[in-house]
């Protein structure tokens, strides 16, 4: 005869059934999970490494203990560390916070990131794009010069990582070890060819559109603190349509590379200012409108006539201010670039 279980609690009758519980799922354990090893080069010696778009999409690389080595990351990515190498040809695609090198040596790194470092290295060659003040530290024979390159996925890949285009402190050098009477680093010649940064064929390697020409870079490539080769300087000021900076920077800096190459862009930045912080700087208020409307990209051009040359090449356009005159142009440049430094410190 078959056997029915029954408990009895408090009079009333409690049968057992078996239930199911279910574990609550967080998001973190619905992530794809992830080998450290795919965002690791480790103890290379003579290879050549490469890394193509959305191989990495924006997590943390290591670089390590390399060795005679050319490395290409071809993508974004969260920070990087290089430490522990020697004679390397380095490749970073825009870095949303911080590259920091140690222990390197005979190296030539091209990066872009929010926050630029080194300690403990020997001549190095950096081609730089920083949107803070780079900072060495107990290194020496340290050469900068501006970042200059472009493939197709390059800027949306900065769009990616919140790095603005136009904001490159490359030059603007801050050595935390000074030494009295010596110089840890120096910025390199302007004819300075980043060639090592374009993958040998033989390797099968090659991104098709991948140029280091100066007039196809992404990043605007500025003469930084090198000694300006004229007296008069001009501030170009572009403001926004719709939330988005103009897209006749690009366009007018193409064309004053093409036209006027004796002329040269010595700085850049793009900012969000006040009304009142426009009208100050620019010394009128018929600009106010368009500051409200987004950020604005400065630029400063530097060259014989150089005021003339801005204006000539803006007629007609309403969105852009070209200084009227060398002069006045000195004071407009000084207060732009002050108030932009307050603004991008916050």
């Amino acid at each position: 005869m078959g056997c029915f279980c029954v408990k009895f609690f408090g009079g009333k009758e409690m049968v057992e059934e078996s239930e199911t519980v279910e574990t609550k799922q967080y998001s973190w354990d619905k992530r794809d999970r992830v080998n450290p090893e795919d965002y690791m080069v480790d103890g290379a010696i003579s290879k050549t490494i490469c890394r193509l778009p959305d191989s990495v999409k924006g997590q943390q690389f290591i670089i390590q203990n390399c060795k005679s080595c050319n490395i290409f990351v071809f993508d974004h990515m969260a920070s990087v560390t290089i430490d522990d190498c020697t004679d390397c040809c380095i490749f970073l695609g825009p870095i949303k916070s911080s590259v920091f090198i140690r222990d390197c040596s005979n190296c030539r790194v091209m990066v872009a990131c929010q926050q630029f470092r080194t300690r403990d290295c020997r001549h190095l060659e950096i081609f730089l794009c920083c949107m803070t003040q780079p900072i060495i530290e107990s290194s020496t024979g340290m050469k900068f010069a501006c970042f200059q390159y472009f493939y197709s996925q390059l800027e949306d890949q900065f769009q990616k990582s919140g790095l603005s285009l136009y904001n490159n402190n490359w030059s603007d050098i801050h050595d935390f070890t000074p030494v009295p009477d010596e110089r840890n680093y120096c910025i390199l010649p302007q004819d300075t060819q980043p060639d090592c940064f374009i993958p040998n064929q033989a390797e099968g390697l090659v991104m098709e559109d991948l140029s280091i020409e100066k007039n196809k870079s992404v990043i605007p490539c500025t003469l930084g603190k090198r000694r300006k080769q004229h007296d008069e300087s001009c501030l170009v000021v572009f403001f926004s349509q719709e939330k988005t900076p103009s897209t006749g920077v690009r366009s007018f800096i193409t064309k004053m590379a093409e036209g006027h190459g004796d002329c040269e862009l010595i700085q850049s930045k793009e900012v969000n200012l006040q009304p009142a912080e426009a009208e100050n700087i620019l010394g009128t208020n018929i600009y106010n409108t368009f500051v409200t409307q987004g950020p604005v990209v400065g630029l400063e051009y530097n060259g014989d006539n150089i005021c003339n040359i801005c204006h000539n090449m803006t007629k007609g356009q309403q969105r852009i201010f070209v200084s009227h005159e060398a002069t006045v142009a000195k004071k407009q440049i000084e207060n732009f670039y002050n108030v932009a430094q307050m603004h991008l410190a916050i």
